[in-house]
């Protein structure tokens, strides 16, 4: 049996003596660190260790570290993939709507006349907003003065359209046609509105005759996960 304070033939480390503290050599001492990053790195760290370890340890945590850094993109990959299959697994959306009254401009009035609308609703899946809308009108005052038809887009919240797109024509007869697309976010619920004004010089009032009222809208919403179209950000 070895006597206390003898030094031991195989670690050459001290048996303190009884209340005392064992001397810890300086090597133990200098490699706690590496070795708590290692074990750091083996629970989900990334840091490679530095210090007196053997190259074969630092080499093994350095690829823990890559391993578990490899696995964070894995998973965000994964979580991306999953709101992209949940979007097509998403019903389309789609109707169509149009205005049977008549209405008049008056002469020389350049501000807009809402002629029909219709409230897209909020989806929660991101949505492709395509929007396509026609007014054929036969003017019965008989003049050439062009009209200006406008396919316009009210935001969550906004209380005035704005300009998607835009036809003008003149001529007693006309027919306008307009179209534009656009993302929704999430939760969102926008307005889509067809206006109308006079482009130019009209001294006189435009009314339209009872035939051929025809002001429609058509929408459809689609599961989108791709860019955000146009760049104009009033959504």
């Amino acid at each position: 049996m070895t006597n206390p304070g003898q030094s031991t033939p195989w670690g050459k480390i001290p048996i303190p003596s009884e209340g005392k503290t064992p001397d810890v050599p300086v090597d133990l001492a200098s490699v706690a660190d590496p070795l708590d990053t290692l074990l750091k790195n083996v629970i989900g760290g990334s840091t490679a260790p530095t210090g007196p370890l053997s190259p074969t340890l630092i080499e093994a945590s350095a690829s823990i570290g890559s391993l578990n850094s490899t696995q964070s993109a894995q998973q965000a990959d994964i979580t991306t993939m999953q709101g992209q299959i949940s979007a097509l697994s998403a019903t389309p959306w789609a109707v169509g709507t149009s205005r049977t009254s008549l209405f008049t401009l008056a002469g020389n009035v350049k501000t807009p006349t809402l002629v029909h609308s219709y409230q897209v609703p909020p989806f929660t899946q991101r949505r492709l907003l395509v929007a396509w809308a026609n007014i054929a009108v036969g003017w019965t005052d008989g003049t050439t003065s062009a009209v200006r038809a406008r396919l316009q887009l009210r935001g969550d919240g906004a209380t005035t359209y704005v300009d998607r797109n835009q036809h003008i024509q003149t001529g007693t007869d006309q027919s306008h046609t307009l179209f534009f697309v656009e993302t929704v976010e999430a939760g969102k619920s926008v307005r889509v509105g067809l206006a109308v004004d006079i482009y130019g010089t009209a001294t006189s009032a435009k009314s339209i005759q009872t035939q051929e009222v025809d002001p429609r809208i058509y929408l459809i919403a689609l599961p989108w996960t791709g860019s955000t179209v146009p760049y104009l950000p009033i959504i």
